[in-house]
């Protein structure tokens, strides 16, 4: 199990419902542990497991719900990193390879390499 925790920003609420509603629904997505919705920042804030959900499942789940989402170019650069990143990490820990970025264990690996190439 791999646990994240995010803060997508909305810019508005559904217009019908009331946010234990809204949170109910997006606890719906597979992988969803906790989700709790700030209305006065506009901030929806969920815990999921990354092996089973990526924050894009959780923001179509906001937009299927009537939720508009904040479009400023922080907010789209910020969640598209993010998309790229949860799909590589959830790719490496569905195939149990290193992570690209885990310098530790690249030199582990590359120490491992040099040891089987001296005699």
């Amino acid at each position: 199990m791999e646990i994240k925790h995010h803060h997508i920003k909305f810019k508005e609420s559904p217009g019908k419902g009331n946010p234990i509603g809204w949170e109910s629904e997006i606890k719906k997505i597979k992988g969803i542990k906790r989700v709790t919705i700030d209305m006065e920042k506009g901030d929806l804030i969920a815990e999921y497991d990354l092996l089973e959900c990526r924050e894009e499942a959780i923001e179509r789940g906001m937009l299927e719900a009537g939720f508009i989402l904040d479009v400023s170019f922080r907010e789209k650069l910020k969640r598209g990193w993010i998309h790229f990143t949860e799909e590589n990490e959830q790719a490496e820990l569905k195939s149990g390879a290193a992570p690209c970025c885990d310098l530790e264990e690249l030199e582990r690996r590359r120490a491992m390499t040099q040891k089987k190439k001296t005699p």
